[in-house]
């Protein structure tokens, strides 16, 4: 690439036509750059090399500014990435391919006609509560489209707040509707990272652990990279997740996106306190911060290489962060590398697992 392409940084699109106020928050900013950064030569993922527009999420709008500039937008046509970004086309990909378990394929879904009308609404959600009452006792209303778990609504079967979840029904409507589900403890976020070619062929990236707020903002990224830069959770789920992911992949390749996205999954604790996977939570139909974390990983690699030994049958455990963790970026130290500084984002690699911030 000899020139950087036209880019529009339309993060947390999908959560309404306010992103550009939005991406001027600290965080956002952060995110943006180094989003930025993934074009900047020597480009670090083989196939942005060739792009000459390229947006975040692809939306009607980016379609459009890409137009007026006369150029061709990376990634998948806007109509198709509305389909396939909904937290809905996720869910039902999921259960054609028998990737839910109980009680995740009793997840349910509201229509914004539906939640316009709210007795309508109640009359879905508490048939579903009832249906799955030991799965249901709490559960979350999620937006259909949104981002970082912003905007989802936690209840209660019984002893609930019905005036707030009801307040929170037109706001959901305008994001596309809601997913009905249950609401466990996490232990941990996983996520993997996919390009879907041109061919329709789709490409794993990597895997990784995300690290999240409690609220379930992604913070950054953590797991095992080897020297040739690949990636992998370390997670004892991680082929799980790999064919799980593949498989989603594939239900958007058939719907004919094309592009980078990225497939969310959990481990948490059964009704019974036993660790339990579910290995597909959403689809995202865009860029996502996992690509930029495999992205700095492999530019690390060379220093990884010379610094901590990294070779062949090596592996070195990473954390991508956004943002310091609580304890600040460490210095670096014999059998530690860390690239970064102050309140901005950076990268912690070494041979000791152990040694890295937690990932919540």
């Amino acid at each position: 690439m000899s020139h950087l392409p036209r880019l529009l940084p339309n993060v947390s699109a999908e959560e309404g036509p306010g992103w550009r106020d939005r991406i001027r928050e600290p965080a956002a900013a952060a995110l943006v750059s180094l989003w930025r950064g993934l074009f900047e030569p020597p480009v670090p993922l083989a196939w942005l090399e060739e792009v000459s527009a390229a947006a975040w999420l692809n939306t009607e709008e980016a379609a459009a500014w890409a137009a007026e500039a006369g150029q061709t937008l990376f990634g998948g046509a806007p109509e198709i990435v509305a389909r396939v970004h909904d937290k809905a086309f996720a869910l039902n990909a999921a259960r054609e391919a028998r990737l839910l378990p109980s009680p995740w394929n009793q997840i349910g879904v509201l229509e914004p006609a539906e939640l316009r009308d709210p007795p309508r609404a109640w009359a879905i959600l508490d048939a579903r509560l009832a249906a799955e009452p030991d799965a249901f006792r709490a559960f979350t209303l999620k937006p259909r489209f949104g981002s970082s778990g912003r905007g989802r609504v936690a209840g209660r079967a019984e002893g609930g707040d019905r005036a707030a979840i009801e307040g929170a029904f037109s706001r959901l409507a305008k994001r596309g509707g809601a997913l009905i589900e249950p609401w466990v403890e996490r232990i941990a976020d996983l996520s993997a990272q996919l390009l879907i070619e041109e061919s329709g062929s789709v490409l794993l990236l990597g895997t990784f652990e995300q690290c999240t707020s409690p609220a379930g903002i992604v913070r950054g990224h953590r797991g095992r990279v080897d020297s040739r830069g690949r990636a992998s959770s370390g997670s004892p789920h991680d082929e799980a997740l790999r064919e799980a992911a593949v498989a989603m992949a594939l239900a958007a390749s058939e719907a004919g996106y094309r592009g980078p996205c990225g497939v969310d999954a959990f481990v948490y604790r059964d009704g019974a306190g036993q660790e339990a996977f579910r290995p597909v939570v959403e689809l995202n139909a865009r860029f996502t911060v996992g690509q930029i974390a495999l992205a700095e990983m492999r530019r690390a690699v060379p220093t990884l290489r010379e610094r901590l030994g990294l070779a062949p049958g090596v592996l070195c455990a990473f954390h991508f962060g956004l943002a310091p963790p609580a304890a600040g970026w460490p210095a670096e130290r014999e059998g530690l590398v860390c690239s970064a500084s102050g309140d901005g984002p950076g990268l912690i690699a070494t041979r000791e697992p152990e040694s890295l911030p937690p990932a919540f």
